[in-house]
């Protein structure tokens, strides 16, 4: 049996729409694979994962998030004791508005205050130092929620961190 080789242009295929496909399927591989490493990240509302198992975490996924410029995993951190704030704000605004509180905070560090305070209302507040900002040092009040089952931030005080 003599070998054979495969030629895509006697095929009728055209070099550059191989090239296409397979580009998209590696970038289709990479996304899943990137879904798949998020896995226990948050809460599942719809395919994607929302929300954190502690305050701690939201928090610290979030600033994290923040400083990568992530700002769909912002979003999926984002929301109040109903859920994610993308289902009331939808997708696009949810992550405009990380746009904006990305710029805000991009620290060069943080560190989560122990001692929460607790409010009526089941939210908790608790600060957060900022080092490396473009205000120096701050101290930013951040408030957690809990849908009953994730945790999620629902505020940020940014008052210190605006510009004087």
């Amino acid at each position: 049996m003599s070998a054979a080789r495969f030629s895509p242009r006697a095929a009728g295929f055209r070099e550059g729409r191989r090239v296409r496909v397979a580009v998209v399927t590696a970038a289709a591989g990479f996304a899943l694979a990137g879904c798949a490493s998020r896995g226990g990240a948050g809460a599942e509302y719809g395919t994607d994962l929302y929300g954190a198992e502690s305050a701690e975490a939201a928090i610290g996924r979030f600033i994290d998030a923040a400083q990568l410029r992530d700002y769909a995993a912002m979003a999926r951190l984002f929301g109040t004791d109903e859920g994610p704030a993308e289902r009331r704000w939808g997708r696009v605004e949810t992550e405009q508005r990380m746009f904006v509180l990305a710029g805000l905070l991009a620290p060069g560090g943080y560190e989560v205050r122990p001692n929460p305070v607790a409010g009526a209302d089941g939210a908790s507040r608790w600060l957060v130092d900022l080092t490396g900002t473009r205000n120096g040092a701050v101290s930013v009040p951040f408030f957690i929620v809990s849908d009953g089952n994730r945790w999620f931030v629902e505020r940020i005080g940014t008052e210190g961190l605006r510009t004087p």
